[in-house]
C-alpha cells in the first residue's frame, strides 16, 4: 500500500459511498475504517477521542480483525496489534470488507488466496482467518475423513436414509478417534462451538459445518484437530470464552425448542464441570428436582448469576432482576 488518505474496514450493505472528496469509508452510520495518514479511526464522520493507532508507510500491511461474539473491531499493522478501535459495532445482517482510497493512493486486498504475511494467530492466538487455508491436497484428506465418518453413520443407521451428513455412529466412532471417550467429556460439543455447527439438529455434522469449519481452523487430518481440541480446552480456562461456550450450548442441544428437558439440562451442567465452578453447585441441583425444564433466559442469567454471587448468596438482591427460579432457589437455600 501507498502511505496516503486512505480509509479502510468495514461496512453494512446499507452503506453509500458519497463521490466527492470529503467523504469515504468511516464517513457515515454504516461503516467503520482506519486512516494511517492522520492516524485517525472513523465512525459516522467522527473520530475516537484522540489518536488510533500507528502513521503508515509505503509496503506496510494492515489487518483488520471483526470480533462478531464482543462486537469489537481492531487493526494491526505489520503484524503489531494496535488495540480496539470501535466497541459495541452494530453488525446486523453482516459487514463487508471496504475501503475508500484518495486519487493516486494504491493497495492490495489479500482476502486468503495467499498465506498471510503476518498471520492472524501470531497476533491474535484465539481468532481465525475466515478462509480457507489448506491446500488442494490437503482439502481432498479432510473430504476423505468425512466421507469415512459418514459411511460409517450411515451404514449403522436404522432409516436407511441418504443424507449427507455424519451422525449416529460414525460421531460416536470420530469423537473416540479425538480422544473424546468419557462420557462427561464434553470435548463434542467443544468441536461442534468451534466449526459453528446450526441448532437445528444437534449432534450431527453436515459436509460444509465439517469441512469447511476445519478447513477454516487449518486441520486436515487427526492429529492436527487432536491438537486443536487441546488448544481449544485450554481456551475455555478463560472465563469469558467460556461463557460464550456456556450460551451456544443451550441453543444447540435444545434444536427448535424454547426449553431444555431439567433431566438433560442436569446432565450438561455436569459436563460443563459447573460443580467444580461453584461451591453452591450441589444445592441448586437439589433445589431443581422434580422440575421439569429450564428456559433460554433462566440457563443465561443462571451464569451471570454464579458470576455475581461465586461464593455465598449471602448478599443476595431481592430487588434484582433474576428469573423467579433463581429467586426461589435462594429462598431454598438459606432456609
Amino acid at each position: 500500500m501507498t502511505y496516503g488518505k486512505m480509509q479502510i474496514g468495514w461496512a453494512t450493505d446499507k452503506y453509500s459511498l458519497q463521490t466527492n472528496q470529503y467523504t469515504g469509508i468511516g464517513n457515515d452510520t454504516e461503516s467503520w475504517s482506519f486512516d494511517g495518514s492522520c492516524q485517525k479511526a472513523w465512525h459516522g464522520g467522527t473520530t475516537n477521542d484522540g489518536r488510533y493507532g500507528e502513521y503508515w508507510s509505503n509496503g506496510d500491511v494492515i489487518g483488520s480483525v471483526l470480533d462478531l461474539d464482543a462486537k469489537t473491531i481492531s487493526f494491526y499493522r505489520n503484524g503489531k496489534d494496535m488495540g480496539v478501535a470501535f466497541s459495541n459495532v452494530s453488525v446486523g445482517d453482516g459487514l463487508y470488507p471496504a475501503a475508500s482510497l484518495q486519487k493516486k493512493q494504491k493497495c492490495a486486498f489479500n482476502f486468503g488466496k495467499e498465506a498471510f504475511k503476518y498471520p492472524i494467530t501470531e497476533v491474535f492466538p484465539d481468532v481465525h482467518a475466515l478462509h480457507i487455508s489448506l491446500s488442494d491436497s490437503q482439502l481432498k484428506e479432510l473430504e476423505k475423513l468425512y466421507e469415512k465418518y459418514k459411511s460409517v453413520g450411515l451404514s449403522l443407521s436404522e432409516s436407511g436414509d441418504g443424507e449427507d451428513v455424519i451422525k449416529g455412529g460414525g460421531l460416536l466412532e470420530y469423537s473416540q478417534d479425538l480422544g473424546i471417550t468419557e462420557d462427561r467429556d464434553p470435548g463434542l460439543l467443544i468441536v461442534s462451538w468451534k466449526l459453528n455447527v446450526a441448532h437445528e439438529k444437534c449432534w450431527e455434522f453436515t459436509r460444509d459445518e465439517f469441512v469447511g469449519g476445519w478447513s477454516i481452523h487449518g486441520c486436515s487430518n487427526l492429529p492436527a484437530m487432536k491438537k486443536k481440541l487441546a488448544n481449544w480446552r485450554e481456551e475455555l480456562k478463560q472465563n469469558s470464552k467460556f461463557k460464550q461456550f456456556y450460551y451456544y450450548v443451550f441453543d444447540y442441544l435444545k434444536e427448535d425448542k424454547k426449553i431444555l428437558g431439567m433431566e438433560e439440562a442436569t446432565t450438561v451442567w455436569d459436563m460443563l464441570g459447573m460443580n467444580e465452578r461453584w461451591p453452591l453447585f450441589g444445592k441448586w441441583l437439589a433445589y431443581l428436582s422434580g422440575k421439569k425444564a429450564i428456559s433460554r433466559d433462566t440457563w443465561r442469567l443462571f451464569y451471570n448469576f454464579i458470576e455475581q454471587y461465586p461464593k455465598d448468596i449471602q448478599n443476595y438482591d431481592t430487588d434484582g432482576c433474576w428469573p423467579s427460579m433463581i429467586d426461589e432457589f435462594v429462598e431454598y437455600a438459606k432456609k
